[in-house]
């Protein structure tokens, strides 16, 4: 950020916040290169095993988020957001949950129904434990502004053109991947991945994030905890 303000002390402009965030981000990046991606059965399903632990947080805190935003047009928009993420078959809409669609592509890799439900109903480990007590804990102490701005470090980082195209780039790779591994219903194995690439729902939560920011994260005390809020997301990763 080439600027000579200081984080909690000067307020930024937009740009000057959104900057510092993407340096933020670099740099964490260059000390933590992606984790190589899984291309055996065997390695997805047990990647997906351990994710299944504990269950799935997305309706508790995009819930969360709904409930303390207080702007009615965030608060809105953050309603759609929800219905995305808990299901658009909700409310007669084509798309179950997030959640639903995860358990989709793990029934495609061999995961019995039965042992999905054991894992979810399962306690997360130690570590799992102390990350997501922190993160659900700040979604009821942040001001509501930190909290839809958070969600710049993982739907907000598909704003960024590259991120952009290496995941449009991973849905064919994917597909081929899984037409080599033999995998019967590849559409149903890809849903999840699709929703939440710049093509999916994802890509209209990409642009709300960054406008909530722009507009709400306006002065140099929320400029500052978002700041924290983002280093501490991107550690979670």
């Amino acid at each position: 950020m080439a600027t000579t303000k200081r984080w909690g002390r000067d307020k930024l402009s937009p740009d000057e916040l959104m900057d510092g965030l993407e340096d933020i981000r670099a740099e964490w990046k260059q000390g933590h290169p992606a984790r190589a991606k899984a291309t055996t059965i065997d390695a997805i399903a047990e990647r997906k095993r351990r994710a299944h632990q504990g269950g799935d947080g997305n309706h508790r805190f995009e819930g969360e988020r709904y409930i303390n935003t207080t702007n009615k047009d965030v608060r809105r928009f953050q309603l759609r957001k929800l219905i995305d993420e808990g299901g658009q078959d909700t409310v007669g809409g084509p798309v179950p949950s997030h959640p639903t669609l995860s358990r989709w592509h793990s029934e495609e890799f061999g995961l019995p129904k039965e042992e999905i439900d054991a894992l979810e109903k399962s306690d997360w480990s130690p570590e799992e434990l102390v990350s997501n007590g922190w993160y659900y804990w700040m979604h009821r102490t942040e001001p509501w502004p930190v909290l839809l701005g958070s969600a710049l470090v993982g739907e907000g980082e598909k704003r960024l053109p590259e991120v952009r195209e290496q995941m449009i780039q991973d849905l064919e790779e994917t597909k081929q991947l899984y037409e080599k591994l033999g995998i019967k219903d590849i559409e149903r194995a890809m849903l999840n991945q699709r929703e939440h690439s710049p093509i999916g729902a994802d890509a209209d939560h990409v642009v709300f994030g960054e406008d909530v920011t722009r507009a709400f994260v306006d002065t140099p005390e929320l400029q500052e905890r978002l700041r924290r809020v983002f280093i501490f997301r991107l550690q979670r990763r």
